[in-house]
């Protein structure tokens, strides 16, 4: 009976991070960026305003084959890398030439990927995206 349950267990365990792993594939777009933590007038605007300017110049590939790419509209740039999961499913890493980058996944579903970093200061985010074909959508 024990040796059973043990069983079960893993197999749901290997399960539900195999299915993190195929519901992260696809082209992501920015839908927005909350703030952890109550901000100033001055850093609130400047959220505000790097938040609108995400929202229409920057989508992320990521790829099965675990590289991903951030595409800059505007400037018409593509920045690639290499993205992983830790081995519980839980943060995202992510590295490319600008640097190298964890993010703690909130919520991953076919409709929404939540994560939480950190900006320059220290201060927490939580970044949402949701799939590029419903960013109108809500």
């Amino acid at each position: 009976m024990m040796k059973k349950l043990v069983l079960f267990l893993c197999i749901a365990l290997l399960a539900s991070c195999a299915s993190r792993q195929k519901l992260i594939v696809g082209s992501w777009k920015f839908k927005d960026m909350k703030p952890e933590a109550e901000l100033d007038s001055a850093a609130l605007a400047f959220v505000t305003m790097a938040a609108d300017q995400m929202k229409t110049n920057l989508t992320t590939t990521m790829e099965a084959d675990s590289s991903y790419t951030i595409m800059q509209l505007k400037e018409q740039r593509a920045i690639r890398g290499r993205w992983w999961f830790s081995a519980d499913k839980k943060t995202l890493f992510t590295n490319t030439d600008l640097g190298y980058n964890q993010y703690k996944v909130l919520t991953l579903t076919k409709k929404e990927l939540v994560y939480e970093t950190k900006d320059n200061s220290g201060r927490l985010f939580k970044m949402i995206l949701v799939p590029l074909t419903t960013a109108g959508s809500k």
